[in-house]
């Protein structure tokens, strides 16, 4: 599969990579903006997990990171749930 970016142009995947960008954890990413609910006060500010998590692979790709080096990149934020961040602070413990 041939990916273009915008920011770090054209690449041919492995297939493991093309089977985990295709899989639905990953396209779920699709939902989850960056910046939480901001998207909805600036439409500028809509960059997703997916984008973000294709970035970092791309990037690790660019710098010669190796295959499972990508997968991590690839995967970093699988996790993450929308306004996930937002958690952080409702749970935080004082001191």
């Amino acid at each position: 599969m041939l990916i273009q970016d915008e920011l770090y142009g054209s690449y041919l995947l492995e297939d493991v990579l093309v089977d985990l960008l295709e899989s639905d954890e990953v396209q779920r990413l699709k939902d989850v903006h960056m910046a939480g609910a901001a998207c909805l006060v600036n439409p500028a500010w809509n960059e997703t997990r997916y984008e973000h998590s294709v970035g970092v692979m791309l990037l690790i790709r660019r710098l010669g990171g190796s295959l499972e080096e990508q997968i991590a990149g690839l995967l970093h934020d699988i996790s993450h749930t929308a306004f996930s961040h937002l958690i952080d602070f409702v749970l935080k413990k004082e001191k």
